[in-house]
């Protein structure tokens, strides 16, 4: 376990790692408890405590896999380079290279991976387990990923395949060639927008509820914001 005394620094969370620089812990803490409130607000919870979590820092991306499978967490996907457990209430993170190459994860790119891996842990102890494409929807629409906007979306990526059928983001979220991020951000995107937020927590409570959302909703949602932002018809499959 790393010491948790760092000065500045007030931990609320509980840490162990066997990365190359303990200092890093006081940067992954940062980023926590900066972003915390963020998330809070936008589920209109308080914090009493509840979401603090054990974490996992690794030296690298390898060893994070590995450290992982050596937890009991085998079906781990290979292009995985963060998560959230809640068997174990833990964040996993493996501190990225000083000087990366241009295909590897930066220390500033990272940050971002470090929020939205919180919003994973904060929803799913709010909720519990959900469907991935809402998990990923919620993070992708806090996180900042899109922010050249919904427009630039369709035009660059979505309007330029067929919609996929929304069985396929439901039960193979992330299988197929297309991105399932895309869709998984705009169709979380429309309900916010066309239930509010407050309605939208509400509906995403019970598991029945999230199945009559899901209803068709891929195509509902590109429909909505092609007919909003572009005026178009594409194509369906």
């Amino acid at each position: 376990m790393c010491d948790i005394i760092i000065m500045d620094v007030i931990f609320v969370n509980k840490y162990i790692c066997t990365n190359r620089n303990k200092n890093y812990q006081e940067e992954v803490e940062k980023i926590l408890v900066s972003n915390k409130q963020e998330i809070l607000d936008f589920f209109n919870v308080e914090d009493n405590g509840q979401f603090n979590f054990n974490i996992y820092i690794y030296d690298t991306i390898d060893d994070l896999a590995c450290g992982m499978k050596n937890r009991g967490f085998d079906s781990m996907p290979d292009y995985m380079c963060a998560c959230y457990k809640d068997e174990d209430n833990s964040l996993n993170f493996f501190e990225p290279k000083d000087n990366p190459n241009e295909n590897e994860w930066s220390k500033e790119e990272y940050k971002n991976v470090v929020f939205h891996e919180e919003i994973h842990a904060i929803q799913g102890i709010i909720y519990g387990r959900q469907p991935e494409w809402l998990t990923e929807g919620v993070a992708k629409y806090l996180d900042g990923t899109y922010s050249k906007g919904l427009k630039y979306l369709l035009d660059e990526y979505v309007n330029k395949i067929d919609i996929p059928p929304m069985h396929e983001l439901i039960y193979e979220f992330g299988m197929h060639e297309y991105d399932s991020y895309d869709y998984a951000y705009l169709m979380v995107s429309y309900l916010i927008e066309t239930l509010g937020n407050d309605d939208f927590l509400i509906e995403i409570k019970s598991e029945e509820t999230i199945k009559k959302l899901s209803e068709d909703l891929v195509t509902k949602a590109v429909d909505y914001y092609n007919e909003k932002l572009i005026n178009i018809d594409i194509k369906r499959r």
